[in-house]
């Protein structure tokens, strides 16, 4: 992941300045352990390491930088992130979320309004967000897609990787 995304900022650096001006540093450490107290699930090796690489861009000042992850989703910072979980964590969905913080569904199925075990990581400018689903089960860290008339459902992604990916592969092609 590490070489793929220093592709994607390359690129960014010499056609698309503007952009990759507006991709925050590495997400601070203190972020990503608050966030992860406050889930209190596992996170993807890759998920983290993503935010090693970057902490999003600034989504409620920045929206040029929509086309960054296919579909119109900007990368959040993790400050971001936590105030997005915070405020979809208040409609979790019935037939998944337990009052006990456990899960009724696996890693991968969809759900509605909002599965709590769902970290959002990117928003797209019509108020989608780009989740990783951290249930259990073989699709842990699916990437999921939300929104508020249709809930939690599969996106094209398996992963962040393959996000970072697709970036590289549109970027590369001549």
């Amino acid at each position: 992941m590490e070489a793929t995304w220093r592709r994607i900022m390359a690129f960014l650096s010499e056609h698309a300045p503007a952009t990759a001006r507006e991709i925050r540093p590495p997400a601070p450490a203190a972020h990503v352990e608050r966030l992860r107290k406050r889930v209190g699930l596992e996170f993807p090796p890759e998920l983290l390491t993503w935010w090693a690489l970057m902490d999003g861009v600034d989504d409620q000042r920045v929206h040029g930088a929509g086309n960054l992850i296919p579909k119109g989703y900007q990368p959040l910072p993790v400050a971001r992130v936590e105030e997005e979980y915070a405020r979809q964590s208040r409609y979790p969905d019935p037939g998944c979320c337990t009052s006990e913080g456990t899960h009724r569904k696996q890693a991968g199925q969809a759900g509605f309004p909002f599965c709590t075990a769902n970290v959002p990581v990117g928003r797209a400018i019509d108020g989608g967000l780009l989740c990783v689903d951290l249930r259990t089960g073989e699709r842990h860290g699916r990437v999921m897609e939300w929104y508020a008339s249709e809930g939690i459902y599969e996106s094209d992604w398996a992963s962040v990787a393959e996000i970072l990916d697709e970036i590289d592969e549109r970027l590369s092609r001549p």
